[in-house]
């Protein structure tokens, strides 16, 4: 068995989505038993909040390592102006050169819904050449991922990119706390970040009192549920205080719960086996969707923005309802009318494409 002292930057701390992605991308490795991976975990946030930079000190922070791993997260954002890369891996390319260290791209997401320039799009491809040229290797997820590279970036990089699910279709995620399995409750997740892109055809305003009026209707059509509100980042908690101000008292004491607000290695276990113990759940995030539908839940995507909207297109499904446009409640009401499993999506091909890639990756090490 090889030992590979792994360095791993990515989210730890933020987002339960990634600590789910983490589980179960960590599960998988762990399948690879020619490989041993001693794992250093390293948080990007840090390097947002510039308490470290993609400077000489992390290349040789990193060529002390066997392996980098990146991500998985959205870091191929495209947006990042002042980055030269055009992405939140802001490293110069002559930095990278001086990497000794195979690197790992995670699944990660090409993500254009926040913007892209001319510029941006070159200098990701300066960045894609160097990577190719080292050897590194390259995964992006489904979530449009393929798309992006296909419409902005050029389909000839896909020849040297692999496209994978993401791994938090395999978390393991406990059974609920007796709390959550005494009650009948849909879950729902609404995210409140990026407000510019995701309330641009309906306003915040109006949103709000449209989600107020589908919950009103379908507590009052199913008088033996509640409803599960869950953050995932703490903007979220905007939303849900938002909708809760404008709910009737009776409602929002005897029919209305928040799962908490929690970070770290262990948070999303929690959290997410409060989608476990729902009977359908509403889904805005993207790893609100993906945990869901990998347990086996009836899930609905609720699309406001391009990433979600992507994963039901690459997952060959109709299971989403978009809440950006002003009668969305009444979508909602005509998808929760039908028999719950309708809404579960096969998870064989899901399985299949992710065994793919671990053959990929299993080759990749071996040459490494």
């Amino acid at each position: 068995m090889k030992i590979l002292k792994t360095l791993h930057l990515a989210s730890f701390d933020g987002n339960i989505g990634d600590n789910a992605n983490h589980d179960g991308f960590y599960k998988h490795l762990k399948q690879l038993e020619d490989f041993k991976f001693e794992i250093d975990e390293l948080e990007i946030r840090e390097f947002y909040w510039k308490k470290r930079f993609f400077n000489e000190s992390f290349v040789d922070l990193v060529n002390k390592y066997d392996l980098l791993i990146i991500g998985g997260g959205n870091y191929f954002e495209l947006w990042v102006e002042d980055s030269p890369t055009g992405t939140s891996i802001s490293i110069e390319l002559d930095l990278l050169k001086k990497i000794n260290t195979p690197i790992m791209f995670n699944a990660l997401g090409v993500d254009p819904g926040q913007g892209v320039s001319e510029l941006n799009i070159q200098k990701f491809r300066n960045f894609l050449d160097l990577l190719i040229e080292r050897d590194d290797f390259i995964s992006i997820r489904n979530d449009g991922a393929k798309k992006a590279i296909m419409d902005y970036v050029g389909e000839k990089y896909l020849d040297h990119i692999h496209h994978t699910v993401d791994a938090g279709f395999f978390a393991d995620i406990p059974e609920p706390s007796e709390y959550y399995k005494s009650k009948k409750y849909i879950a729902i997740n609404v995210a409140y970040d990026m407000q510019d892109v995701r309330f641009e055809n309906i306003s915040y305003k109006e949103f709000l009192q449209t989600f107020k009026r589908f919950t009103d209707t379908f507590l009052n059509e199913n008088e033996n549920y509640e409803i599960v509100f869950i953050p995932h980042i703490f903007r979220d908690m905007t939303f849900i205080t938002d909708l809760l101000n404008i709910l009737d008292d009776e409602t929002r004491r005897r029919k209305i719960s928040v799962a908490p607000l929690l970070h770290g290695k262990s948070s999303f276990k929690e959290v997410m086996s409060i989608y476990r113990g729902a009977q359908i759940v509403l889904a805005n995030r993207f790893h609100a969707n993906i945990c869901s539908i990998g347990m086996g839940k009836p899930t609905v995507g609720l699309v406001n923005y391009r990433q979600i909207r992507e994963l039901y297109a690459e997952l060959d499904s109709m299971n989403f309802v978009d809440i950006s446009k002003k009668s969305f409640n009444n979508h909602l009401k005509n998808f929760l009318s039908e028999e719950f499993h309708k809404y579960i999506i096969n998870l064989k091909s899901i399985e299949k494409n992710y065994s793919l890639n671990q053959i990929y990756l299993k080759l990749w090490l071996e040459q490494n």
